[in-house]
């Protein structure tokens, strides 16, 4: 049979278990508010019942914790990584749409109009004094200060496109950061779980460091027992390996040798994997290529994205593009009246351009004719006595509503660029606001499994209040029975 002092073993049992039970919600209410934190639950089960060669049978041995493990659902954690890179790419497109929304806005309304107007009044007021100089010059100001807006365009986007490569760099840091901590963090849980206990903080740790992974990159995480028992980790992205357990595989930018557009940034950054310093070899990491999510592809999308040669997204080369292409049809269009036209010295116009167009695609009044105004073609015949008409004058005014680009005037180009990025913009916006609503319902999914509920962590204090305080009344009526049988039995 049991020995008589088997009941205080049983509720000794009872009394660690409960204390047990008590620190894991101590611990749960403590961190009721810690981001990324999973609730823990105390599990046990009933210690194998002993053979007492009884006709009752065997007896029971009271109870023991098993473990004590967080509750978290990997289901919705691919959820969450999932909607986290898709979430990431379009808040990047909609911070960066939102900033060349603004460069065209500005100029569609305070400036483009004013000094589109400006130009063809002063063209206006030449057209009744073609030789006076001073007339002469301040057409060719207003032409420049017309120009100007557009170079002012360009010289944005391209300070906008470095900042972009700036933050491709600044991005791929972060990968390799969260990569090396999730790396060490991985090799602490597999030492705490040598022993055979849980690493439960450690493990919503990792998981936090990947959730922050996710809006970078789209990820794949595994987590599976291997030949040799133990737990093997990796965090994936498409085929590349950024993580296998305690080793991580960085990634690394490499600045372009050539640029893939004219009128690309010098020194844009390509990624690569696995990249070696003295071969300077390695596998390009091409987000867009694997048509992946997160916010290095918004970044790159915006940097790189052309509308048809590799990237079909209108970025940043888009609309250099669309710029540069206006500035040539707008300067053609002048020039080639010019050229019909004489000077004030009598000379034919023909090889002399009103606007020039630099090697980096700025759009220049001619410096010559700024020097001298009397170089500027007005007449459309020749001068006689040093006097000319205003055809050429006259025809230049024609040009103000007149076709320019793709079948629309001046205004009418400007306003489709604007309508395109505002569109692009808006799209980049709608996806957000959807992506983050998913993101809160599946927080909110969540949070239903793993989140500390204050209610029902009030209920298990109760619980195991009266779990403990039975036990020690046990203990504390075991201690009267031994008393009497050990100290008044027999005097």
């Amino acid at each position: 049979m049991a020995s008589t002092f088997f009941g205080l073993t049983i509720s000794t049992s009872g009394l660690f278990t409960a204390n047990a039970g008590l620190t894991t919600t101590a611990h749960n209410i403590a961190n009721e508010n810690t981001k990324g934190y999973s609730r823990q639950e105390a599990n046990q089960e009933a210690t194998s019942a002993i053979r007492v060669y009884q006709s009752y049978g065997m007896v029971g041995s009271g109870v023991t914790l098993t473990s004590v493990k967080q509750v978290r659902d990997s289901y919705y954690d691919v959820k969450f990584w999932n909607n986290s890179a898709a979430k990431g790419e379009q808040s990047i497109k909609n911070t960066y749409n939102r900033q060349i929304e603004d460069y065209f806005n500005e100029m569609d309304v305070d400036g483009f109009t004013t000094e589109y107007e400006n130009l063809f009044n002063s063209l206006k007021e030449l057209q009744g004094s073609p030789d006076d100089v001073t007339l002469r010059l301040e057409v060719l100001n207003y032409a420049q200060s017309f120009a100007d807006y557009f170079n002012d365009i360009g010289t944005k986007l391209d300070s906008l496109q470095q900042e972009c490569n700036t933050e491709v760099s600044n991005k791929v840091d972060e990968v390799n950061t969260l990569c090396d901590q999730i790396a060490s963090t991985t090799k602490q849980i597999a030492t705490v779980e040598l022993t055979g206990v849980y690493a439960n903080d450690l493990r919503d740790q990792r998981a936090l460091l990947v959730d922050s992974l996710s809006k970078i990159v789209p990820v794949t995480v595994r987590e599976e027992m291997n030949a040799n028992n133990q737990l093997d980790y990796s965090v994936k992205v498409d085929g590349f390996t950024l993580v296998d357990n305690f080793t991580t595989h960085g990634l690394k930018v490499i600045s372009r040798e050539n640029r893939v557009h004219d009128t690309d940034a010098v020194g844009l950054y390509d990624i690569y994997y696995n990249y070696d310093e003295r071969s300077m070899t390695g596998t390009k990491f091409d987000v867009q290529g694997m048509d992946l999510k997160g916010e290095l592809r918004g970044i790159l999308d915006v940097r790189d994205g052309d509308n048809g040669e590799n990237i079909n997204y209108k970025g940043i080369p888009h609309y250099f593009k669309r710029i540069n292409d206006f500035n040539q049809a707008f300067a053609d269009l002048f020039n080639n009246v010019h050229h019909e036209g004489y000077n004030l010295y009598g000379d034919k116009a023909e090889n002399i351009d009103l606007y020039t167009i630099t090697p980096n695609g700025k759009l220049m009044v001619n410096e010559a004719l700024i020097k001298d105004p009397k170089l500027m073609a007005t007449s459309d015949s020749p001068i006689h006595d040093g006097v000319g008409n205003a055809g050429i004058v006259e025809s230049w005014i024609k040009l103000q509503d007149k076709t320019v680009l793709q079948n629309a005037s001046a205004t009418e180009y400007l306003q489709s660029i604007v309508s395109e990025i505002a569109v692009s913009t808006k799209k980049a916006s709608t996806m957000l606001a959807n992506y983050e609503n998913i993101e809160t319902s599946i927080k909110n999914q969540r949070l239903s499994v793993s989140g500390v509920d204050s209610d029902e962590e009030a209920m298990n204090l109760v619980k195991y209040r009266e779990a403990y305080q039975l036990a020690a009344k046990m203990i504390q009526t075991m201690s009267e029975l031994f008393d009497k049988l050990i100290n008044q039995t027999g005097v």
